[in-house]
Formats: C-alpha cells, sequence, structure tokens
C-alpha cells in the first residue's frame, strides 16, 4: 500500500525496492509522483508493513505488476507496483499516483491471485488505459482507475452509494495490499487492522492497530463492517515513514469520478486492433496508444512522427526471429512469437529476412547490449517523467520514496 505522510515537516510516500533490472525501464510509472507540500523537504526511508498477516480471502484485491516488453523476463518476476480493487469487470480503483503518466497503462498488467508470483496467465490482465482524478495534484484527490483489456476472473466489489459512516472515527478498518511485509518481502496479498483517528472532507486518517500500509501497498483498498457487511471506504495514499500512520482517500468523496468511468466503460468497453508483426511499425503511423496492438504504445520517432512502438521501448521495428538479443539489439515479445527491436533509423530488413532466426550471443554480450539500452531508455523516461512532476511540485528536489518503486 502506499503510505505518504508529512511528519516534523517532511512529506514521506513510501515505496517497496526494485526487483529485476528491467523494471528501469518502466520509472515513468506514477507509483514515484512528488507530493507538492510547501516548504517541506522530500525524504527518503525504508520500512515494512507492520502487522499485516497473509490474505487469502479479498480476491478482487490485484497486483499492479509491470510487463517486460523482453523475452526472457518472465512476468512471474516482475516486482510489485501498486495495488487495486476491482470495482468493476473492467476497471479497477487504485491511486492516482499509480497512474499519473499518461503512459503508464501501457506498460501494466493487474494479476488477481493470493502471490503474484504464482499467478496462472489467465491471472493476468493487461491494462489498456488509465485515469487519474482531474484535481489530483500529488496531496489531494488521489485516487484513480486502470482499464482492463479483458474482463477480470474474479468479482467484483460493489461500490453502490454508501456513505462513510459519522461515528467511523476509533472504528477498525482492514487495509489491503501486496506490498512489504515486517521482513522486507513483497508480493503476497496481506491484510491487517488499523484504527480509523480522523476524518476530513476528502481523506480520512488511520493508525497500526496492530497493521498498518506501508510501502508497496498504494492504490489498495480499506474495508469497514457495517450491519455485517464490509464496504469499501478509502484507496491507500500516504503514511509516516514507521507506517504506523496514514491518510486514505475516500472513495464516498469520489464517487461521481470513479462512477463516470464505470458507465463510460460499460457503454463502450475498451477494444485494441488485432496485433501484427508482420506490419512495419516505423511507418504505420498513430495518433494515440488506442491505434495501437495491445501491447504497443503510440511514441514520437526522432522526426516528430507518432508510431507503434513495443511498450517500453523507443520507436522501433520487428526483425527477425529470434532466441535471445543480438549485440544490442534487444530481442522483444511479438504476440507469440521473439523478434528482433531494430531502430526506424536501420533500413527495414528485406522480406526473406524475416523468420531466419538468430542465435544468442554470450552471456556476457547479451547482458552487456541490454543493460546498456535498458540504462539510456531509462534515462530519457526519467527525464521525460522529472519534467512533468516538477511542473506539478515547483520548488521540491527530487522525488521521495513512494509506494510501488525505488527510483526517481
Amino acid at each position: 500500500m502506499t503510505s505518504r505522510a508529512i511528519e516534523s515537516q517532511k512529506v514521506w510516500r513510501l515505496q517497496h525496492p526494485l526487483g529485476p533490472a528491467f523494471v528501469l525501464l518502466l520509472v515513468v510509472t506514477g507509483a514515484c509522483g512528488v507530493p507538492p507540500a510547501p516548504a517541506r523537504s522530500p525524504a527518503v526511508q525504508r520500512q515494512a508493513v507492520t502487522g499485516g498477516v497473509l490474505e487469502p480471502g479479498y480476491p478482487a484485491v490485484g497486483a499492479i505488476v509491470p510487463v517486460s516488453p523482453l523475452c526472457g523476463e518472465p512476468d512471474e518476476a516482475s516486482p510489485v507496483m501498486c495495488t487495486g480493487t476491482l470495482v468493476a469487470p473492467r476497471v479497477v480503483l487504485t491511486a492516482a499516483h499509480c497512474v499519473e503518466s499518461p503512459d503508464v497503462s501501457q506498460v501494466l498488467s493487474v494479476v488477481f491471485a493470493p502471490e503474484a508470483a504464482r499467478a496462472l496467465s489467465s491471472e493476468r490482465v493487461r491494462v489498456v488505459e488509465g485515469r487519474l482524478h482531474p484535481a489530483f495534484n500529488a496531496v489531494e484527490n488521489d485516487i484513480g482507475v486502470l482499464i482492463l483489456a479483458e474482463d477480470a476472473p474474479v468479482a467484483p466489489v460493489s461500490l453502490a452509494g454508501w456513505a462513510l459512516p459519522a461515528d467511523v472515527v476509533g472504528q477498525s478498518t482492514r487495509v489491503v495490499g501486496f506490498g512489504l511485509d515486517d521482513e522486507g518481502r513483497s508480493g503476497s496479498r496481506r491484510s491487517g487492522s488499523a484504527r480509523v483517528t480522523a476524518v476530513e472532507a476528502g481523506t480520512f486518517s488511520i493508525e497500526a492497530s496492530p497493521g498498518m500500509s506501508c510501502g508497496g501497498d498504494s492504490g489498495g483498498p480499506l474495508f469497514l463492517e457495517v450491519s455485517g457487511a464490509e464496504r469499501i471506504i478509502g484507496v491507500t495514499s500516504y503514511g509516516d515513514p514507521s507506517c504506523t500512520r496514514g491518510t486514505n482517500t475516500r472513495v464516498d468523496a469520489h464517487a461521481a469520478f470513479v462512477q463516470e468511468i464505470l458507465d463510460e466503460v460499460a457503454r463502450t468497453p475498451p477494444s485494441r486492433p488485432l496485433f501484427d508483426s508482420a506490419v512495419d511499425a516505423c511507418t504505420a503511423r498513430c495518433e494515440s496508444h488506442d491505434d495501437c496492438p495491445l501491447g504497443m504504445a503510440c511514441v514520437t520517432q526522432g522526426g516528430g512522427e507518432k508510431s507503434c512502438a513495443v511498450a517500453g521501448l523507443e520507436a522501433g521495428r520487428f526483425g527477425a526471429d529470434c532466441t535471445g538479443p543480438e549485440g544490442d539489439r534487444l530481442c522483444v515479445k511479438a504476440g507469440m512469437a521473439c523478434r528482433l527491436w531494430l531502430p526506424c533509423a536501420e533500413p527495414a530488413p528485406e522480406p526473406e529476412e524475416r523468420g531466419g532466426g538468430c542465435a544468442a550471443s554470450s552471456s556476457s554480450g547479451s547482458a552487456g547490449g541490454i543493460s546498456a539500452a535498458l540504462l539510456a531508455l531509462a534515462a530519457s523516461l526519467r527525464g521525460r517523467r522529472g519534467s512533468s512532476l516538477r511542473r506539478q511540485a515547483s520548488g521540491l528536489g527530487s522525488c521521495p520514496w513512494a509506494y510501488g518503486q525505488d527510483g526517481c
């Protein structure tokens, strides 16, 4: 869950450490937003979930994970970036700072299983779009949704009209998420009991009792039992670095924002064109991500033209079939196959070259080529996201540690 808080004139947003080196590609994701708190400095802390237990229930609560575009990078190895709750067959409720980048949805899946690393392929659903509250400013209105490419394999949680009880202060609420546990492990659904301490117009605060949201749980739900039934009342937003207190976004205060999206998706479920790796992606133009197949994104080439690229990578085209990287060329997922990813600056391969296969280079060469490519791309993405964040929060320094990922 995410823990973001203001304590001793410091702004804290907790985030779990990154897993595979591939995640450097995904620093564009919104889980590392900067809360704009004037005259306060961000700081970095690392803490684990406190007082939680493994939770086999709450199947609608899923882990939000990045999807590697590289062949040989198993989905099971992806670290949890945030947590979310299925509130309609194709809509997942989460925190706005988990989806604040317009490109985040192209590289994410939601995993509906108690352990993200053990999930079946049918329990992993790709995301096609992310929406965040139009008034989100990294401190207020921290609520957003992810729209799925297909119906989730579990039943959603109802958001039917229900307001936060007037006497909620002092009551116990259950926090659920896939973040770090007390031993620094993540990726398993956990829950814990926390006590409501205060209520504001758009948020409410909790303290550990003894459970508490912490790193990796951003966007996760908080449930309250009323008259024998549990209802989702909040979305994990921020807290203190010791994971003993937290502030959460009220769901009832933002019901209109969520309902509008639910109605839209129910009327017109999202769709994407069929994937065809034979198409020259460098010459096939697009205007938005919606014009590209699932797993690809509309990116800008060097000359300013836009084309569909494998999500998470720069503009390029598919080359020959491959079993591994070849020099500095990445071997990427192309539907059910693996193909070399060639820069658009290179001439398109001749038709007879396609499907010819390529041998994997030596392990040292492969690792070096991939690392160089990923690091270069990560630097580019980090720069673009940094500019956006600075516009959001002028006057603040580097990105603080937010629920979901460790790098800024």
